[in-house]
């Protein structure tokens, strides 16, 4: 293994498992799906729904390490839509907030593609719909309830595993019925 990088929180993670070879230039999520079967966690065990938790605080504090967490910072906004390759990048908060809720990205990729682990940009899908499916398919989750998924990662966030329903209506309640709200990304 590399030497340890104690500003990257996804090695760190990967650190708390020495029998575990992590390669930084792997995808995250499928080196986690890999230790889990090294350790044989069982689907629900709590050994693994604590590891996954860590690994997804990782993954946000990775995220917020290379965009920042400021979601009315304009400079956070201009690092992720150039790791996007979106052109023409509105030149105010609002505007970038409002372009962000058009683009549907898989948030372990971008920060796969922050940490130099994939080489092409990630993937920006269709629609939310197309998203959720290659995340359920990826293994690429990110929930929603996550400590860390606030500020500029919280805009990235889309419903996958649930039905969607449409933007919230009076009192807090999705609109045309309940949703999921355990995993989103």
């Amino acid at each position: 293994m590399a030497s340890l990088n104690p500003s990257n929180p996804i090695q760190l993670f990967f650190s708390l498992y020495p029998e575990f070879t992590y390669d930084p230039s792997g995808q995250t999520m499928a080196q986690f799906w890999e230790l889990s079967n090294l350790y044989s966690w069982d689907r629900d065990s709590d050994e693994r729904a604590d590891a996954l938790a860590k690994m997804r605080d990782a993954i946000a504090q990775q995220f917020n390490a290379f965009y920042g967490s400021d979601a009315d910072s304009l400079d956070g906004w201009y690092n992720l839509f150039q790791a996007l390759q979106v052109q023409d990048i509105p030149d105010t908060v609002k505007g970038c907030k409002d372009l962000i809720r058009t683009i549907h990205v898989n948030i372990c990729d971008l920060v796969d593609y922050s940490l130099g682990e994939e080489d092409d940009p990630p993937e920006l899908h269709v629609s939310q719909e197309a998203l959720a499916e290659y995340s359920r398919r990826q293994g690429k989750i990110y929930p929603r309830k996550d400590a860390y998924a606030e500020g500029l990662l919280g805009f990235l966030l889309r419903e996958i595993t649930g039905t969607y329903q449409g933007r919230r209506g009076k009192g807090g309640q999705r609109q045309g019925g309940r949703s999921n709200r355990r995993g989103r990304i």
